[in-house]
């Protein structure tokens, strides 16, 4: 480990007091226990005893990359996470001409990208999950941190919850914006949303600290030790099920374009989403 890393994780894990954190370190008050992190020390693949890939091919909001699992796309290197986007020529292996559908009809795949989950490898209840990292730069990019549930006796996606730590939408030098976003279904069905977003920022000159503490209650998002999001738990509820009441996997990747990402800036490639470590707090 090197001699930053050791500082942050020693800090993290001993020192007591009350929080106080900005984008370069971070202090666990007492009542706080390191549950697990990825400090991205070991050159390579990511650690497969923490991460597998999301997926392979195009996979949601009609985004433009065609993700992968190559290390060209998702490595550590001199102890960060490294998430590229790349522009590439190749043929779509999934073309079907004629078809509607999005995944289908593009004849050629123009962005290779990556995108890494916990699921099946680490899911936690409650706690505090930070990661401190730098956005990558350039219109169109949409990095994310964000969780997804386990608790599918509603069904699957939205009913199991989603809890977006961060999503960071690339736009034009000064106007990118970062939100935090929760999404779930009502009793009724109903996709139901809640959000809130910073407007006018630009994440991409440095490294910056990205937080949520949870608990049966409430969801606190914050930037760089400022809170600017609270969701209550409550209202969530279905009975006695609660999908923000159960255990969540973390997934980390790097989007470009679709719904939230918007258009592009065809000169900005590769796109690279830096992140220093990842950590996970529970109390005592």
């Amino acid at each position: 480990m090197n001699t930053k890393k050791l500082i942050l994780y020693v800090a993290a894990v001993l020192l007591a007091g009350s929080w106080s954190v900005n984008a370069d370190s971070g202090k666990a008050p007492s009542e706080w226990k390191l549950i697990w992190a990825d400090e991205f020390d070991k050159d390579g693949k990511p650690d497969p005893a923490k991460w597998k890939p999301e997926y392979t091919g195009f996979l949601r909001n009609k985004e433009e990359q065609w993700y992968t699992d190559s290390l060209e796309n998702a490595f550590v290197k001199d102890g960060f996470l490294h998430l590229v986007a790349k522009k590439v020529d190749l043929p779509n292996p999934w073309h079907k001409p004629g078809s509607e559908n999005w995944k289908f009809n593009r004849e050629r795949i123009g962005i290779t990208s990556a995108g890494l989950i916990t699921s099946g490898l680490f899911a936690f209840q409650y706690g505090r999950v930070e990661m401190r990292a730098r956005m990558p730069k350039g219109k169109g990019v949409w990095p994310a941190f964000w969780m997804i549930g386990t608790d599918k006796r509603k069904g699957g996606w939205p009913a199991i919850g989603e809890v977006d730590i961060f999503e960071y939408m690339g736009r034009e030098p000064g106007k990118s914006k970062v939100q935090a976003a929760v999404h779930w279904k009502n009793p009724a069905g109903k996709y139901q949303q809640k959000n809130k977003q910073l407007k006018d920022v630009d994440l991409s000159g440095g490294f910056h600290l990205f937080a949520m503490e949870w608990d049966a209650d409430k969801m606190v998002f914050s930037l760089d030790g400022k809170e600017f999001f609270t969701f209550p738990i409550a209202p969530c509820s279905d009975g006695d099920f609660n999908a923000f009441r159960a255990p969540h996997f973390l997934l980390v990747n790097l989007a470009v374009g679709g719904t939230l990402g918007g258009k592009v800036d065809p000169g900005i490639f590769p796109a690279e989403y830096l992140i220093d470590y990842i950590r996970v707090y529970q109390k005592k």
